[in-house]
C-alpha cells in the first residue's frame, strides 16, 4: 500500500506549540492563528506509513510546500500521503534509495496545501 489517510484537527495550541518550538512568529487573519508555513512536516508523526519500515533510519533530503490558503486553527484537514517515486542511487557513501512522498490536506473538500518531501535511506535497508 502507497497511500495512507489520516484526519487531523487543528488546534490553536498545536499551533503555538510548533511555532514555539521553531521559534516562528505567531500570525492571526481575521483573528484565527496561522500555522507556520513548515507546519505539515511534522503531520507525518500522526500518519501509520506502512511502506516505511519503523526501525530504519532515514534522512530528510528536501521538502516543498504549495499552499492554496493558510493553515488556521479549527480547521480539520484531510490528509492524503502517498508514495510518488523510488529512485536509487550510488554515492560515495554507498548505495542510496530516495522516497519521494506527497501530502495532501484538504478541508471541507477545498484544498489547502500539498508537500513534497524526499526521505534518503544510506545502504541496502528495502
Amino acid at each position: 500500500m502507497t497511500i495512507a489517510h489520516h484526519r487531523l484537527h487543528i488546534t490553536a495550541e498545536w499551533i503555538l506549540d510548533y511555532a514555539k518550538s521553531i521559534e516562528a512568529p505567531l500570525q492571526t487573519i481575521n483573528n484565527l492563528l496561522i500555522a507556520p508555513v513548515t507546519m505539515p512536516i511534522i503531520f507525518w508523526q500522526q500518519f501509520d506509513i506502512p511502506w516505511l519500515k519503523k526501525d530504519t533510519l532515514l534522512i530528510h533530503g528536501s521538502q516543498s510546500f504549495s499552499y492554496e490558503l493558510p493553515i488556521s486553527a479549527g480547521m480539520i484537514l484531510d490528509c492524503e500521503l502517498s508514495l510518488a517515486k523510488i529512485e536509487k542511487k550510488t554515492s560515495r557513501q554507498g548505495e542510496l534509495t530516495l522516497f519521494t512522498h506527497t501530502l495532501v490536506c484538504k478541508c471541507n473538500e477545498e484544498h489547502i496545501v500539498t508537500a513534497e518531501t524526499v526521505l534518503i535511506l544510506i545502504g541496502d535497508g528495502v
